[in-house]
């Protein structure tokens, strides 16, 4: 009979376990998020006051026209494909809370030529609703847009309750008016 040598352990195998656990953490701890949601610093602080050019006119839109309403701020540009395929859930939206005094839909068309917004909403159909225009893109710096298209949520006393990055949906627009409409 020989002896068997006891089995010498080395520091690295014991690193490698270490870094595989820690490899499976994280991924067991990503699988449950939305990797659409990221977080905005803005949510709970007054949105930003804005004014700017009305999309096809000289008229100016002004944040302040809307206190006392929940605003539901999208943008939104001629280029962005998602943009259409969100466009009919803002049309029916508009429609859904046009005798709701206390919401008001605001369009934010971005970086974008009145041409071009205007051919795309010649084919998609027409806001109910007035549409401002972010040509140089400077307000969506304010708002930290991320792409398009994004939607705020803000209150009726100017606090911005919600954003949501990406196409709506018919039950995420009825869930984030509802959330902001309860805040104070």
């Amino acid at each position: 009979m020989t002896k068997t040598q006891p089995r010498t352990v080395h520091w690295w195998q014991f690193m490698l376990v270490g870094i595989l656990l820690f490899m499976f953490i994280l991924f067991a701890a990503g699988l449950g998020r939305d990797t659409k949601f990221i977080p905005s610093p803005l949510i709970g602080k007054p949105a930003f006051a804005f004014d700017i050019r009305k999309l096809g006119s000289d008229e100016r839109i002004k944040l302040e026209d809307f206190k006392g309403k929940v605003v539901i701020m999208n943008y939104w540009a001629s280029w962005c494909a998602s943009c259409r395929d969100e466009h009919h859930v803002l049309l029916g939206g508009a429609k859904a809370y046009a005798d709701n005094k206390n919401v008001q839909f605001l369009g934010i068309n971005h970086k974008d030529t009145d041409e071009a917004a205007d051919s795309f909403l010649e084919r998609m159909g027409r806001f109910p609703y007035p549409s401002g225009v972010d040509a140089q893109g400077r307000l969506a710096l304010e708002f930290g847009v991320y792409g398009m298209p994004e939607t705020f949520f803000i209150s009726k006393s100017g606090i911005v309750g919600a954003k949501h990055i990406g196409p709506l949906t018919a039950e995420i627009l009825n869930a984030k008016i509802k959330q902001v409409e309860a805040m104070q």
